[in-house]
């Protein structure tokens, strides 16, 4: 390891260059999943994904200001990484009863359609009749 450099769990933070190097295991975290925890950190800082999706995925942030900790930076993409993870896993069990409540929707849809386009019965109106004696007054 070279000097200067910090290695703290799956954590590399080289505060010469700016650098926080994440080693990712693609068996725990898919690809997606990756992705979508480095692109919240768009705004704080550059980043790179490199590695081989069957082996091990390496995420390089390079902060854009000098103020940001680099290691609550790489701890950051951790912490996305568990939340988009848990809401992915979520969206995978609620997929069939989302499926379930679109469904539904057009069949309501589909049948309110049924009942405005069919054909309205109209029956003869009566006229009311008017007396010659009332025709043109006012009350």
């Amino acid at each position: 390891m070279a000097e200067g450099i910090l290695s703290v769990d799956n954590l590399e933070v080289d505060e010469k260059t700016g650098n926080v190097v994440i080693s990712v295991n693609p068996k725990i975290y898919p690809m997606n999943t990756i992705f979508s925890a480095a692109y919240i950190l768009v705004d704080k800082a550059w980043v790179l994904i490199d590695g081989d999706p069957n082996e091990e995925i390496i995420v390089q942030l390079r902060r854009k200001d000098a103020k940001i900790n680099l290691e609550e930076l790489g701890r950051q993409f951790n912490n996305e990484l568990v939340s988009y993870s848990v809401y992915n896993t979520q969206v995978e069990k609620n997929a069939v009863l989302r499926g379930m409540i679109i469904q539904k929707a057009f069949e309501t849809q589909s049948q309110e359609s049924e009942v405005k386009s069919a054909p309205v019965k109209r029956g003869k109106v009566k006229s009311a009749k008017v007396s010659r004696k009332n025709k043109g007054k006012r009350k």
